[in-house]
């Protein structure tokens, strides 16, 4: 049974501190049933996370975050993936280049994917959710309380599956504003601590699974994906 679930970790394959192994010893640890590593622009540990993972009995649901921008400002997204295309050459490369800040490159091999809506830099927000989808994921707004209240509205205005609503350090009434907001409005929400590091000191990162789903929570959200509850 999978009571607690934490779908927002980082690892060293981006800007975490610790492999994909030691993540799944830490959340075992800490009696976390399921998780999602979700590394800035790179799927490179989900592998080693999904064998650690039946090693030591913690389920893994392959997961990105994907950075783009709305008006200027970085707006976050969540890529859930219910098969392996991402592990797709195409969809590596593409995240290979925006690590790289390529969005040139980008942009030449996304045009036969994907309707474009900016010339130049990082990918807007609608293009990540269409370019996620390309691939197979459901889609989720990252932590939207950190997104700006000139743009909040408009952002969410746009074809997420899901909202990010439980979130690191984020008040009772907050989530619960956001939950309410999935619910009615989109299709599911998630939880995650953003975890980074035992040490780490940003405020807006919190410990392994000190943020969750219960298990009604992650049922409901592993049907919206499609996938064994």
């Amino acid at each position: 049974m999978l009571n607690k679930g934490d779908f927002h970790i980082h690892s060293n394959a981006s800007d975490g501190k610790y492999n994909p192994t030691e993540i799944i010893i830490l959340s075992k640890i800490n009696q976390i049933d399921v998780i999602s590593i979700a590394d800035h622009n790179t799927t490179a540990g989900i592998s080693e996370a999904v064998e650690a993972g039946r090693n030591y009995g913690v389920s893994v649901v392959p997961a990105v975050e994907l950075s783009t921008k709305f008006n200027c400002e970085s707006v976050h997204l969540l890529g859930y993936f219910k098969n392996n295309l991402y592990q797709h050459d195409t969809f590596q490369e593409i995240l290979k280049l925006i690590k790289s800040h390529r969005f040139k490159k980008v942009r030449k091999i996304l045009k036969n994917h994907i309707d474009l809506e900016l010339k130049e830099g990082k990918l807007s927000v609608l293009e990540g959710i269409n370019l996620l989808r390309c691939f197979g994921a459901s889609v989720v707004l990252a932590h939207p309380m950190r997104i700006s209240n000139k743009n909040i509205e408009q952002v969410l205005s746009l074809p997420f599956d899901g909202i990010e609503a439980k979130y690191s350090n984020t008040d009772f009434n907050t989530s619960l504003y956001f939950i309410n907001l999935a619910l009615s409005k989109f299709s599911f929400y998630t939880a995650g601590s953003d975890f980074h590091s035992i040490k780490n000191k940003n405020s807006k990162h919190s410990f392994i699974g000190t943020v969750y789903l219960n298990n009604s929570e992650i049922k409901y959200f592993l049907k919206s994906l499609e996938l064994c509850c």
